[in-house]
């Protein structure tokens, strides 16, 4: 028998014994491992979607604390460049004040940690 009578015996349903045993066998599990792989399967996904979630949650929260941090850290570095530029300011304006306000303060600390 040739390869196209082979096939053509295969089409036509009239293949040998053995191969219409070969093919049902594989048929069957198939069959069975669909019907086992199909709730695995499932069950894999909702975690898998349940982990994203969770992920996709830790990574919001952890945005949102560093945008807050970074906001925060902004406003201390702004404010801290507005009073060295109003001190510079003012000492250059009175310097003599700034003097005596140096000297008062020196005292008034010194005072305070001499006890």
């Amino acid at each position: 028998m040739d390869k196209t009578t082979a096939s053509s015996d295969t089409a036509s349903g009239t293949s040998n014994p053995i191969q219409r045993g070969v093919e049902s066998a594989g048929a069957a599990l198939h069959s069975g491992i669909d019907k086992v792989a199909d709730p695995a399967r499932s069950a894999v996904d909702r975690a898998s979607s349940a982990a994203h979630d969770s992920v996709d949650k830790l990574a919001g929260g952890a945005t949102h604390v560093a945008d807050r941090f970074a906001d925060k850290t902004r406003r201390v570095t702004e404010t801290t460049e507005r009073v060295l530029e109003g001190s510079r300011s003012w000492v250059q304006e009175k310097p003599l004040e700034a003097i005596g306000a140096a000297l008062a303060l020196g005292f008034i600390l010194g005072r305070l940690t001499a006890r």
